[in-house]
């Protein structure tokens, strides 16, 4: 199946953990396939296996950015929230958490 798919979605918890495998066989992934893993918390095994077979890859911390500003501005009623700090906030507090992970 996976072989007839552009885009690979993980949106299971699978790798979350430190030291999780990969959820998908690296056999499978093919070279008109993109990947996604919602997982924002680590690069996943999932994404590293795509990565290194060149695949467009990315985790989930657009993902997590993006329903924090959609979240600002339905709560604030702010049109442009301030994206750059939102990112550089949430890159700083997932590198302190990987650190201490």
């Amino acid at each position: 199946m996976i072989g007839k798919c552009g885009l690979l979605v993980n949106a299971s918890p699978v790798g979350m953990k430190k030291g999780d495998a990969s959820s998908i066989d690296k056999k499978l992934l093919h070279k008109n396939l993109s990947v996604y893993d919602i997982v924002y918390n680590r690069q996943t095994q999932l994404i590293k296996d795509a990565k290194a077979a060149g695949l467009n890859a990315a985790g989930g911390l657009k993902m997590l950015l993006y329903q924090g500003v959609w979240a600002f501005r339905f709560w604030t009623g702010e049109k442009e929230p301030p994206v750059d700090v939102m990112l550089e906030a949430l890159n700083k507090e997932m590198e302190s958490k990987c650190r201490k992970s």
